[in-house]
C-alpha cells in the first residue's frame, strides 16, 4: 500500500488546521497533565484529521474535555511517537497509526482487551492484536480489488481467476489501450507480491505460523513468477517498474487501462472520472488457493503514558462509534462490517461489497507484525525490482530470505 494515498486530499482541512492553531505548542502545552484535554495525533490532510475536527466539538460537549488535533506529515508521525515514547513524555493521549507501526510500538499502547470486536472488518481483529493483546479501534482498511471498464467488458466476462485475467488483458489490449498494469514499484509492488501469495496459498505471509522466513515456499515463487508474465506480457505497459498505485490509476482514467488490481479508494475515484456507466468493480482475482489478499488498515490507539488515559479510551471508542462518517469523506473506506454493508446498499459504494468478499475470502492475511517491517519491506521491493528485472526468481528469493533472517 502505497502510504502517500492517505496525504492527497483535503487542502482545506490542512490550511484549517494551520489557521486555527490546532496541534500548536500552545496548545500541547495547555492540554498537557489538564484532565479536560487530549491530544491526538493524526496524519496531516488525511481523512482522520478531518474526521478528528468534525467531531471534536460534540466529543468536547459529550464529556467536557477538548480535543486538540497534532496533524502531521505521515513521514514524520513514526519519528515523533518514537522520540516521545524513548523519552517517556505522554505528548500524545491517541495516536492514530499504521498497522505496521504497532509491533513497534506496542509496549507503549494501552491494550483495549475489553472491546466488542464483533463488527470489526474481517482481519482487523487479528492484524492489531500483538501478543494476546489488541492495541486499537480499527479506524479504516484497504484491499486491492479488481477495478474495470464495464462499457468493454460484460458482468459474464469478469475475471475471477489468474488465468482469465491473464486471457482478458491479452484481449482488450489494442494500440491505444493495455489490458492491465503490474506494479512494481515501492510498497505497493511488495503489497502486491503478497496478495498474490495469499492466492497461491501462502501460510502466513514472510513467516510461517513457527516464526521461519517462508518466502522460499511454492506460493512465492508462483506469486513472482506471475508477476514477471505480466509485465513481461505486450498487454501491460512497459515500465512497470515505474508503476504503482497511483500511476495505474492515471493510466485507467485516461483511457490507457481497460482493468486494474487497485487499492479499493480508487474506484469511487475512477467513477468521478469517467463516469459510473464505464466503471465497474469486483472482489480481488484468485489463484490456485482461492481469492486472497494482504491488507492496510490503521487503528486508533490509546498510549499507555496519557495522563488522561481514561477519557482518552472514551476518545477512540466515541471515534469507532463514529466510523460511519469516513465513508462521508473522499476515499470512502471505513472499519466496521456493519458500515461496508450499509454504504454498499447506495450506488457508487460498490467497492464496499468487493471489499467485504475479499477479506472475507480464507486466504486474505494480515502482513506480519514484527518490529523490523520497514527492513523487510525494503528487502522484498528488491525482490520484486530484481525479479521483474530479469533476475532469477529463485535465486533472489533465496537470497532474500537470508536477508530477512539475519535482520530478525
Amino acid at each position: 500500500m502505497k502510504k502517500k494515498i492517505f496525504s492527497i486530499m483535503l487542502v482545506v482541512a490542512m490550511v484549517g488546521t494551520m489557521l486555527a492553531g490546532c496541534g500548536s505548542k500552545e496548545d500541547k502545552k495547555e492540554s498537557k497533565g489538564n484532565k479536560n484535554s487530549i491530544t491526538v495525533l493524526v496524519e496531516s490532510g488525511s481523512p482522520a484529521e478531518a474526521l478528528a475536527k468534525e467531531t471534536a466539538a460534540s466529543f468536547e460537549e459529550e464529556t467536557g474535555c477538548k480535543v486538540v488535533i497534532d496533524a502531521v506529515a505521515y513521514t514524520g508521525m513514526y519519528d515523533k511517537l518514537s522520540t516521545e515514547i524513548k523519552a517517556k513524555q505522554a505528548a500524545h493521549d491517541v495516536a492514530c497509526m499504521d498497522v505496521v507501526w504497532l509491533a513497534a510500538f506496542a509496549d507503549a499502547i494501552e491494550p483495549i482487551n475489553d472491546a466488542d470486536t464483533s463488527d470489526f472488518l474481517p482481519t482487523l481483529q487479528d492484524s492489531g492484536t500483538i501478543d494476546g493483546n489488541l492495541l486499537g479501534y480499527p479506524m479504516w482498511v484497504n484491499a486491492k480489488v479488481l477495478i474495470y471498464r464495464k462499457d468493454l467488458i460484460s458482468e459474464d466476462k469478469v475475471p475471477k481467476t489468474w488465468e482469465e485475467y491473464q486471457a482478458l488483458a491479452k484481449e482488450l489490449k489494442t494500440d491505444d489501450m493495455s489490458g492491465t498494469t503490474v506494479f512494481g514499484s515501492g510498497s505497493d509492488a511488495v503489497c502486491s507480491f503478497l496478495d498474490f501469495a495469499c492466492q497461491a496459498g501462502a501460510e502466513g505471509l514472510v513467516f510461517d505460523k513457527e516464526g521461519n522466513v517462508n518466502i522460499t515456499d511454492q506460493a512465492y515463487v508462483d506469486a513472482l513468477n506471475f508477476m514477471v508474465e505480466n509485465a513481461n506480457a505486450d498487454y501491460t505497459p512497459a515500465d512497470s517498474l515505474a508503476t504503482a498505485a497511483t500511476e495505474s490509476q492515471e493510466l485507467f482514467t485516461n483511457g490507457k487501462v481497460a482493468m486494474q488490481l487497485n487499492w479499493s479508494h480508487q474506484y469511487p475515484a475512477a467513477v468521478e472520472a469517467l463516469g459510473a456507466d464505464k466503471v465497474g468493480c469486483a472482489p480481488m482475482i484468485g489463484g490456485s488457493a482461492g481469492v486472497g489478499a494482504t491488507t492496510g488498515p490503521w487503528y486508533e490507539c490509546v498510549m499507555k503514558n496519557s495522563e488522561n488515559k481514561e477519557m482518552a479510551k472514551k476518545y477512540v471508542e466515541f471515534m469507532y462509534d463514529h466510523n460511519a462518517d469516513y465513508m462521508d469523506l473522499t476515499l470512502k473506506i471505513a472499519g466496521r462490517t456493519s458500515v461496508y454493508e450499509e454504504a454498499g446498499k447506495v450506488a457508487g459504494n460498490e467497492h464496499t461489497t468487493a471489499v467485504l468478499e475479499t477479506l472475507g475470502a480464507e486466504q486474505s492475511q494480515a502482513r506480519p507484525m514484527v518490529t523490523t517491517w520497514s527492513q523487510i519491506e525494503e528487502v522484498l521491493i528488491g525482490v520484486v525490482e530484481s525479479s521483474l528485472g530479469e533476475a532469477d526468481v529463485n535465486d533472489t528469493l533465496e537470497a532474500a530470505k537470508t536477508q530477512i533472517e539475519l535482520i530478525m
